[in-house]
């Protein structure tokens, strides 16, 4: 109970920091043959627009989409519209997950898969900041169709078998831990590949990887493990493998674009996801955002 009033209580005093977002201008998006989808709750509105902000000015074009519940109130859906001319919405209620379970995130995966179908797709959480000179690898990666993660600590796309070799040396119960030990069992593991990193920020490449492939690791997987399987953060196991085993997939240079968290060295990225356990360390996220809102506002 303590843990959810800390939270809840450094989140309302993150949105009070960073309250100016809602004073700057708005952004009338470019076309562009990729769309940037995000996952938007009633409560989040705030930080996506600085998110989405930070990102967007150093992008420059693009599609975008944000996925919200069918009950966000009509005074948030006008405060993204006014923010962003020209952004598309689509209902979570709305989307069909197939044979993937619903909930954790996963209806995001697999409308990011079906999207991906078409044109190249990003996806960005709310809790990502841009807040460096350029983001010129993921506009690579964009332009040539070369689906990206952000990995953690800067660890390289490897077959399942390495990966699962890793975990059992690991000492942790995190369920996203738990689902790799068992890679050693999937099917043909020893020539499917995984990347261990972060779905809060992760490119898909237009046709690299389709939507029954997901299904069929989901069957697997709950097979594998299916006391816990439905657990949060599997998802984050599927859009590692979504993205390790489309073609030509790319790690984003680390420490460029990483994780935050109490451990990393300050000062040497110029893109970061603020993870749950470490989002309002210090103040750092907040005091990013002033600059970037400030940045915002000068640009007029």
């Amino acid at each position: 109970m303590f843990y959810r009033w800390r939270t809840k209580f450094a989140k309302s005093r993150f949105n009070t920091q960073i309250a100016d977002i809602l004073k700057t201008p708005p952004i009338r998006l470019v076309d562009a043959p990729w769309a940037i989808i995000s996952m938007v709750s009633n409560s989040d509105v705030p930080m996506y627009l600085l998110s989405m902000k930070s990102f967007y000015t150093r992008l420059k074009r693009g599609k975008i989409i944000a996925i919200v519940d069918r009950d966000m109130p009509a005074d948030l859906r006008r405060t993204l519209s006014e923010h962003f001319i020209g952004i598309e919405f689509a209902i979570l209620e709305d989307i069909d997950t197939g044979s993937c379970q619903r909930g954790g995130t996963w209806e995001r995966l697999v409308y990011l898969l079906d999207h991906a179908e078409k044109e190249y797709a990003i996806q960005v959480d709310c809790d990502t900041l841009a807040f460096g000179a350029d983001v010129d690898e993921v506009i690579r990666c964009a332009e040539t169709n070369t689906a990206f993660t952000l990995s953690n600590a800067g660890r390289p796309i490897e077959s399942m078998l390495e990966i699962a070799a890793d975990a059992k040396k690991m000492d942790s119960d995190y369920v996203g831990i738990v689902v790799e030990r068992l890679f050693d069992r999937y099917p043909d593991g020893a020539h499917r590949k995984y990347v261990r990193a972060s779905s809060g920020f992760a490119g898909f490449a237009r046709g690299g990887f389709p939507r029954g492939e997901i299904e069929v690791f989901h069957r697997e997987m709950k097979k594998l493990l299916p006391d816990r399987w439905h657990q949060w953060g599997t998802e984050q196991n599927g859009s590692n493998f979504a993205v390790a085993n489309s073609p030509g997939a790319s790690v984003l240079p680390w420490p460029k674009y990483a994780n935050f968290w109490e451990g990393l060295e300050r000062g040497r990225s110029s893109f970061l996801h603020f993870i749950g356990s470490s989002r309002y360390l210090d103040g750092y996220f907040a005091a990013q955002g002033k600059k970037i809102i400030t940045e915002l506002m000068q640009r007029g």
